[in-house]
């Protein structure tokens, strides 16, 4: 790697934080970062839909959070920067989370498809005005919206600055020597392990069956979902399922750093028309882009493993468990994370909950935590086990309606002998004396003075137990 490209490369790393990418205005990717699997091509999805539609100068900024021109939720903003004439940064950025089970994205709340917000250095005060007019708008919104803005030109400068002080002239040689030493790396790391092919199949609990055949010949690899049903419960978008397959593709192989058009182009995805991994607007795709992304890692995990039989590791439980409370004016949204798969090696990690204050919770809502610790149970069993879950049980001090979303591959599917299963996500009440499981998803009013009792999913177990 020469000096010239490894600094490039470098720059683009300390720039990008959060879910973030950097592109040329032509349209090849530089570099994506992030955790959520979907942004490695809804970034690239919402990058393509603005330039296609808005004339960004340098210095302007877009906006959307419209799951079909590049979204995810609406609960998350999605801005565009050119940041000079050949470049285009997009970052996105949460707002308060908010968890709405609807049939359709525009029940879901403020839909915002691409919008100009900053031209020729002043923000479109009318654009922001309305918007926070719409009834589904959150509280401090314009607020939050200029202080994002403020950050990125801030940023932006700064990477100016950086560029200019390092002496580094990014020339479309350098981009063209970058992408194809990314995709030499990527084929690399694919050719270093074992080729094959091999199918996998997951039911979901909501009906629909996810079909995964995947190839690998050559350090290339192709996913095909051929046989893959059509939506009933989940829908998800077809940036967001490629997204989701090289998110799980690239960290197998350890080549994640160097997502890029380079990289990308080790991948092929096809999917039969009218599947549920290609959903049409107006479906709701909160589920999917939840539940529906943990299906498919779940798949693509199991395919892996069917190859790469000398790397085999148990599941992890991939599907956070959701809840949102709701009393009066207020809500409050958990995100309970499962426990991670065991491997050959070690047990798995176990989960663990963050941002939560029992203090603050009960201080602000009509709720009694009862309890809030790890599930006793260790899932998967074996010589290894897997990471456990945890469990949250809250007393309603007043009547609340309560939300909640989780796993919706309970139907187990098929896996290696060495590995065992976890524990799947658990929703209950309590109310009597007597405990009634809930099913997966969900909404009703909790009483006072019933339980609501939250445990999420643990990892699989890895080995026979000695």
């Amino acid at each position: 790697m020469s000096y010239q490209i490894e600094l490039f490369q470098s720059l683009l790393g300390d720039f990008l934080h959060g879910e973030a990418a950097l592109l040329t205005t032509e349209g090849d990717v530089l570099l994506l970062r992030g955790s959520n699997p979907v942004s490695y091509d809804t970034l690239v999805k919402a990058a393509r839909t603005v330039t296609k539609y808005l004339k960004l100068n340098e210095g302007d900024i877009a906006l959307l959070n419209d799951p079909y021109s590049g979204g995810t939720t609406l609960d998350e903003i999605t801005f565009l920067m050119a940041v000079s004439e050949d470049l285009v940064w997009v970052t996105r950025r949460p707002l308060a989370k908010n968890l709405k089970l609807v049939k359709s994205v525009e029940e879901e709340g403020l839909r915002i498809p691409p919008t100009p917000l900053r031209q020729k250095g002043q923000l479109n005060e009318m654009i922001l005005g309305a918007m926070s007019a719409h009834p589904a708008c959150p509280p401090q919104f314009t607020e939050w919206i200029k202080a994002q803005c403020a950050q990125m030109i801030d940023s932006a400068q700064r990477l100016h600055d950086t560029i200019e002080g390092t002496g580094l002239s990014v020339t479309g040689d350098l981009i063209e020597d970058y992408l194809k030493l990314s995709k030499k790396l990527a084929v690399q790391k694919i050719s270093e392990r074992a080729s094959g092919e091999t199918r996998v199949d997951v039911v979901l609990d909501s009906g629909e069956l996810l079909r995964l055949s995947l190839e690998i010949q050559d350090g290339k690899v192709t996913m095909d979902f051929g046989g893959t049903s059509a939506a009933k419960t989940l829908n998800l978008t077809e940036s967001a399922t490629y997204g989701t397959c090289f998110y799980a593709l690239s960290r197998f192989y350890g080549f994640d750093k160097y997502a890029n058009t380079g990289s990308f182009s080790v991948l092929t995805v096809t999917k039969p028309a009218g599947c549920w991994l290609m959903a049409k607007y107006p479906a709701s795709t909160l589920k999917g882009m939840t539940c529906g992304v943990a299906a498919l890692e779940t798949a693509i995990e199991l395919a892996l493993t069917n190859i790469h039989t000398k790397t085999e590791k148990s599941l992890n439980s991939y599907s956070p468990l959701m809840v949102q409370l709701n009393h009066q004016d207020t809500h409050v949204f958990l995100n309970i994370e499962g426990g991670k798969g065991a491997t050959g090696e070690k047990d798995g990690m176990d989960a663990h909950i963050e941002g939560l204050s029992i203090e603050s919770l009960e201080r602000n809502f009509p709720v009694r935590v009862q309890r809030m610790d790890r599930r006793t149970s260790t899932g998967g069993k074996g010589k290894f086990s897997g990471g456990r879950g945890l469990i949250l049980k809250v007393e309603a001090l007043e009547d609340v309606q309560v939300s909640w979303l989780t796993d919706m591959t309970l139907h187990r599917p098929r896996i290696p002998k060495t590995c065992s299963h976890g524990d799947p996500s658990e929703v209950s009440l309590e109310q009597a004396g007597a405990s009634k499981t809930l099913p997966v998803l969900g909404q009703q009013k909790l009483l006072k003075g019933e339980i609501l009792s939250l445990c999420s999913g643990t990892g699989g177990g890895y080995g026979r137990a000695e």
